[in-house]
């Protein structure tokens, strides 16, 4: 099982570190029963906060796996994961299901309204998602 001290996680930091380009991380749906065993790795805020933002200082955007039909995440209501991913420390929500894009959107837009906190927390994930559009040349 890995855990946060494995090879290939530490790896990872540098692989990150040397790119030339500014990289981007997918989360995966699993859940690392070494790391956090309370939730898929998209959802824990002990994987994307705490070790891929703390440990191995990656400040670029977050992509989530598909939220939209993955099994791993299937028991959680759909707008709940757009919301879970964003809370965890997340950045873009993948979906390859078109169909659960107008309940996740709902969802983060009535939570951001009624938690000043959360509505940060989307903000911040935006200018992450802004800034490594302008860096790689994709804004105007």
């Amino acid at each position: 099982m890995t855990t946060a001290g494995d090879d290939q996680v530490t790896a990872f930091a540098g692989t990150l570190a040397a790119a030339d380009a500014p990289p981007m991380v997918m989360t995966s749906s699993a859940t690392y029963g070494r790391i956090d065993p309370t939730a898929p790795a998209a959802f824990s805020p002990v994987v994307v906060r705490e070790l891929l933002r703390g440990t191995l200082g990656f400040t670029g955007p977050v992509i989530s796996d598909d939220l939209g039909n993955a099994a791993a995440v299937a028991a959680t209501p759909v707008g709940e994961r757009a919301i879970r991913f964003l809370a965890a420390g997340g950045t873009l929500v993948l979906t390859v299901a078109p169909t659960t894009f107008p309940a996740m959107l709902e969802a983060v837009e009535e939570r951001s309204a009624a938690d000043p906190a959360f509505a940060a927390t989307v903000d911040a994930a935006v200018r992450t998602a802004l800034l490594a559009k302008a860096e790689a040349g994709l804004l105007d």
